[in-house]
Formats: C-alpha cells, sequence, structure tokens
C-alpha cells in the first residue's frame, strides 16, 4: 500500500491540473457559442468521472491481491508450525522419585575417597578402609614409593606410609602416620552380588581433579586383563597373572586408579584399576576395569595383618573348547598338584568356580590366580558327559616355582 499512495496523489494532482487548465482555456478563448462551451465542459465533467473509477477499481484490486496473499502466508504459517505439547498431570513414570541415584551414591561414598600423590612422581585415588587409617589404592600407584601424601575429602594433607603391596593383583595399602577422628570408611558389597548393566559410579582424582563422581553401568563380569606385575617383571614372570576384573563404561581416567567403583546402594563393587585406549588416546573411551571387591578386601587383610599375599596354584595346563562349549580342558596335570588331590583328570572339562562359570581358559587363570593359597574352593566339571564336583585346596605357586 505504502507504495501506491504516492500515485494516487499524482493522479489527484495531474486531474487537478487537466482542469485549471480547461478552465483557463475556456476563459482565455471566450467562446461565445454557450453549446461549444457546454461540450468543453462535458468533456471536462466525463474524464473526472472516468479517472474517479479508475482509481477505485485500482484500489480495489489492490485490496483484493494483498488480501489474498495475507490469507496465503497464513495458511502456510498454520500448516507448517510445531503443535503446542500439553502438560500432562497425573501419575510419574518413576514412582517415588527421591534423590537421583548418582547424587545419593556420591554422598555416600565421597567421604572415603582420598588421593593418593607421590610427591614429583605420580598421583592416583584410594578408598578408606577402617577408622585406623588404613587406605587400599593400587600397587601402580605406590609403585616402589615408602611414604605418599594423601589428600582427604575435607581437603586435609597426611603424610601415609606404604604397607605392602601385591603387583600380581595390584592391590596396594598404605597407612595414615597421624590419627584422624571421624574416618569414613567404605562398605564393601560382596563380588556375587554384581550384576551385568547394573548402575556403576566411579569415585576418584582424574588428572588431579579431586572428589570427581562418574556414572556408568557394568558392562561385563570376568574380563581377563594383565596385572601390573606383567609389566614389571614381564608376562614371562612370576609376577605376572591375568586377573579377572569388572568392566564398566564408568569414565574413568589417568588419576582414577584405586578409587572405588560403586553400586546404587553407596557400596563398594570394585577398585577402579586401568583403561582400554587402543594406543590412540590416553583417556576413557568407555572401557573400564576395576578389581572386584573381595579380592580387594582379601588381598587388603592380608597386607594389613602382615601376612604373605602369595598366589594360589591348581596345577594344571589346559586350554579352552572350540566347539562352542564354554569350560576349560585339562590337558596335562601336574603329579601332586592341588588338582591331582582332587580327583580331577586330563580331558576334564571344568565349567564352574565356587559356582561362578568358567568361560574360558583365560577365565579359570584368572580365578585362580585372584585367590590365595590354602584356600578351599568346589570346582565343576564334565568328565564324558556325566558333571561332578570336587572341593579343591589351593597350592602356593612361589612354593611351586621355588622346588627344584
Amino acid at each position: 500500500m505504502e507504495e501506491m499512495e504516492p500515485q494516487e496523489i499524482t493522479t489527484e494532482e495531474s486531474w487537478d491540473k487537466s482542469k485549471t487548465e480547461d478552465e483557463l482555456a475556456f476563459e482565455e478563448t471566450q467562446v461565445s457559442n454557450r453549446d461549444a462551451a457546454r461540450s468543453s465542459l462535458g468533456l471536462g465533467h466525463k474524464q473526472k468521472i472516468i479517472l474517479k473509477a479508475f482509481v477505485v477499481f485500482l484500489l480495489l484490486s489492490i485490496g483484493v491481491v494483498l488480501g489474498g496473499l495475507f490469507i496465503y502466508l497464513n495458511e502456510d504459517d498454520v500448516s507448517t508450525s510445531v503443535p503446542q505439547i500439553s502438560f500432562q498431570l497425573g501419575e510419574a513414570p518413576v514412582q517415588s522419585p527421591s534423590e537421583e541415584p548418582v547424587v545419593a551414591v556420591a554422598k555416600a561414598v565421597t567421604p572415603s575417597v582420598v588421593l593418593v600423590e607421590i610427591p614429583g612422581s605420580g598421583q592416583g585415588s584410594g578408598i578408606i578402609l577402617d577408622s585406623e587409617g588404613h587406605i587400599a589404592t593400587n600397587g601402580h600407584v605406590v609403585d616402589q614409593a615408602e611414604s605418599v601424601l594423601v589428600t582427604l575429602s575435607n581437603g586435609r594433607k597426611i603424610e601415609a606410609d606404604v604397607i605392602g603391596s601385591d603387583i600380581r593383583r595390584d592391590v596396594a595399602v598404605v597407612k595414615l602416620i597421624d590419627v584422624v577422628p571421624d574416618l569414613t570408611p567404605a562398605v564393601f558389597a560382596p563380588s556375587d552380588d554384581i550384576q551385568v548393566g547394573q548402575l556403576a559410579v566411579a569415585v576418584g582424582s582424574p588428572f588431579d581433579l579431586t572428589q570427581t563422581v562418574t556414572s556408568g553401568i557394568v558392562s561385563a563380569l570376568g574380563r581377563v586383563v594383565s596385572s601390573y606385575g606383567c609389566e614389571v617383571g614381564g608376562f614371562d614372570s612370576a609376577e605376572c597373572a591375568g586377573i579377572s576384573t569388572i568392566q564398566t563404561d564408568a569414565p574413568i581416567n589417568p588419576g582414577n586408579s584405586g578409587g572405588p567403583l560403586a553400586d546404587r546402594y553407596g557400596r563398594v563393587i570394585g577398585m577402579n584399576t586401568l583403561i582400554y585406549t587402543g594406543g590412540i588416546v590416553e583417556g576413557n573411551i568407555g572401557v573400564g576395569f576395576a578389581l572386584p571387591s573381595d579380592t580387594v578386601v582379601l588381598v587388603s587383610q592380608r597386607l594389613i595383618a602382615g601376612e604373605p599375599v602369595g598366589t594360589a596354584w591348581l596345577g594344571i595346563r589346559g586350554e579352552s573348547p572350540d566347539d562352542g562349549r564354554g569350560g576349560a580342558i585339562i590337558i596335562e596335570l601336574t603329579s601332586g598338584s592341588p588338582a591331582d588331590q582332587a580327583g580331577l583328570q586330563v580331558g576334564d572339562l571344568i565349567i564352574a568356580s565356587e559356582g561362578r562359570p568358567i568361560i574360558t581358559m583365560e577365565s579359570l587363570r584368572a580365578d585362580i590366580q585372584l585367590r590365595l593359597p590354602s584356600m578351599t574352593i568346589t570346582l565343576d566339571y564334565e568328565r564324558e558327559g556325566v558333571l561332578s564336583s570336587t572341593e579343591v585346596t589351593l597350592g602356593d605357586l612361589d612354593k611351586f616355582l621355588a622346588e627344584p
């Protein structure tokens, strides 16, 4: 409309100018013939009517065009607009939502988590074991150090002595040199309670960022990985062992080592130990591993008591079946070994240890090496299609290797 208004003004001005010129011409010529004068006036009046009609028609046409365009645009907007979302009142999908699970776990676990530092060397995390100041961490965190610096959850820094370390299982224990009142020991869950798919919350100090909380799930159980002893002594050394671990996708990064992996009830189900990087990146890619809680507690108790932490020995050589069955087939048996004394034979297929399925020979090796000498376990096996079980008192690998 704004572009058409000057056109209307111009038309009206042209008509006024035409009228004035006609009247002047009429007066100047002094036409004596009245009929001629009437003819001239009649012609001017006719032009005026035509111009007015044209203007009205033009305005009406513009109005129709703009009105149709407005309706068209509005219809297009309506057809492409997103429908409004209406809020629905009623019963929530999740019943009784109090605190979010991870929030509750973080509140319960973080007071039991510390930062463990070896000045000028490296750092990791730790788990408070008792009110006396014993703290569990990874063996590779303390390495060869005799003392470390511990930072409690409230920020207080205290020196701690290294009580002992088991590099085969990558567990170490340190003790605060000062008495600290009101320490919050962690609560450990039995490894038998752990299930694939359950919530897993990791707490630690990745990249020196203390009290960092991340969450995920338990991705798998019984994942066999090489222990810290393999890195120290080599894969052919007595210190090297394949250890059974909990796999999790909870983000674990350098500095999380030695920290807890907890369940939805705030119980420690494992100690974060290592991550898989594929040799491409240094950070987490969703594949982390934690030592099971039973192993952490068992080794820590031995270290605190000053008892030797040996490696259990079964006395067999085996292989994994290639016919689709799970288990470990005995292909060689050491005479007089714990397995021999328990009545196992070459050809037996070991399918479970303490009720836990044995999937491969690697998983059996890891299961045995996580246990301690003199422990008695029940092994389920298959012999010529018949299922049986036997109790085995495990031997001491170190003593066996020391024999001539």
